[in-house]
C-alpha cells in the first residue's frame, strides 16, 4: 500500500500501481455511513481477489492470507451485528487447504472462504482440488468462488478493461462447469459453493451443458446429475446489471440461491440496490430470498 493520505491510497505490485483505494476499504465508519445510506443491513466482508496471492510461494501467501484474514475478523468483531466474513487460504497447496481452513474458523472466526475461479491456471473441478472441497463440506464452510486471471485470456494481446469486463464472467463459467462435468457435488452434496457475477456466462452455456450430457451419457459419471440441476444447487450473486438477467436467474437457473451483492466500494459497484432489486418486479418471496434468505441459506446464518 502506497498511502497518498489517510483516505486514499495505491495498491502496489511490485512497482506498479494495481488499484486506486479510499477509506471504504477500511474504516468501519464510513462503510456503515455507505450502508445506512444505502438500506444495507449486514454486509459479508471479502478479499479483494488480488490479495489471494496463488502465485506466491507458500510462506509468503499465508503471511498475506494471515494478515487479510485478522484484518477482516477485526472488522467483523468490531461491529458483529453489521458485517461477517470471509476468509482467504493459500489454495495453490490444496493437500494442506483443511489445515489452514480449520484456522480461518477457529482463530480469525470466519464462516467461509473465498476463492478464485481458478487456481493458477487449474479449474476447481480437478481432481487436485478434492482436499479443498472435502475439508469446506467437512467444517460446513461457504465457499464464494471470484473472477480472478481468466485463463481464456491470458495468451491474448488484450487489456485490462477487456479481461475485467468479457473474461472474467466467462472464467467464472468455465470454473462452475468444470465442477459440474467433473462430478465436484457428486463426490461432495453438503457444499455450499456460490458464483460471483452471477455465474457469468453460465446461464447462456447451460442448455449446451444439458445437450452434452445427454450425448454423452453423463460425460462418463455414473450417477452424474444433469448440469441444469446442479446448477440450481449452487448460489450466485445478483452482479449483472440487469434487472432483466437478474429475474431471469432467480426464477429460471436457480429459485432461492441468488443472494444480493454489489461489489462495494470499486468503480463498477452496483448502486441503489434496492431500486435494483425491486425493478426485477419479483413476487415478495423471491424478493425475500434476493434480500436476505439466499444469504442467509449460503452462509448457513441467522446474522443475528
Amino acid at each position: 500500500m502506497r498511502c497518498g493520505s489517510n483516505v486514499e491510497a495505491t495498491l502496489m505490485i511490485g512497482d506498479r500501481p494495481f488499484r486506486q483505494l479510499d477509506d471504504r476499504s477500511w474504516d468501519l465508519a464510513r462503510r456503515l455511513t455507505d450502508m445506512d445510506r444505502d438500506g444495507v443491513d449486514v454486509q459479508v466482508l471479502s478479499p479483494m481477489p488480488e490479495l489471494l496471492s496463488y502465485w506466491l510461494d507458500l510462506a509468503g501467501a499465508e503471511i498475506i492470507c494471515d494478515h487479510v484474514n485478522a484484518q477482516i475478523a477485526g472488522m467483523v468483531s468490531a461491529s458483529p451485528s453489521r458485517f461477517t466474513g470471509l476468509g482467504a487460504l493459500p489454495l495453490q497447496n490444496p493437500a494442506g487447504s483443511g489445515r489452514y481452513l480449520e484456522r480461518i474458523r477457529s482463530e480469525f472466526g470466519l464462516i467461509g472462504v473465498e476463492i478464485g475461479s481458478n487456481i493458477n491456471g487449474h479449474l476447481l473441478g480437478e481432481r487436485m482440488f478434492d482436499p479443498f472441497w472435502e475439508a469446506a463440506e467437512s467444517l460446513n464452510m461457504a465457499v464464494f468462488v471470484h473472477a480472478l486471471h481468466p485463463v481464456a485470456t491470458k495468451s491474448l494481446d488484450v487489456t485490462p478493461t477487456y479481461t475485467a469486463f468479457a473474461g472474467f464472467p466467462i472464467d467464472v463459467a468455465m470454473s462452475a462447469a468444470s465442477m459440474m462435468l467433473n462430478g465436484t457435488l457428486q463426490r461432495y452434496p453438503k457444499l455450499r459453493v456460490a458464483f460471483s457475477h452471477g455465474g457469468g456466462a453460465l446461464t447462456a452455456i447451460l442448455g449446451r451443458l444439458d445437450r452434452g450430457w445427454t450425448a454423452t451419457g453423463g460425460y462418463g459419471i455414473e450417477g452424474l446429475e444433469a448440469p441444469s440441476i446442479q446448477a440450481a444447487r449452487f448460489f450466485y450473486d445478483s452482479n449483472v446489471y440487469d434487472a432483466h438477467g437478474l429475474s431471469s436467474l432467480a426464477t429460471g437457473m436457480a429459485p432461492g440461491h441468488v443472494f444480493a451483492g454489489t461489489d462495494y466500494p470499486y468503480l463498477i459497484q452496483q448502486e441503489e440496490l434496492d431500486a435494483y432489486l425491486r425493478a426485477t418486479h419479483l413476487g415478495q418471496q423471491a424478493l425475500d430470498d434476493l434480500r436476505e434468505g439466499a444469504a442467509r441459506r449460503f452462509l448457513n446464518t441467522t446474522f443475528d
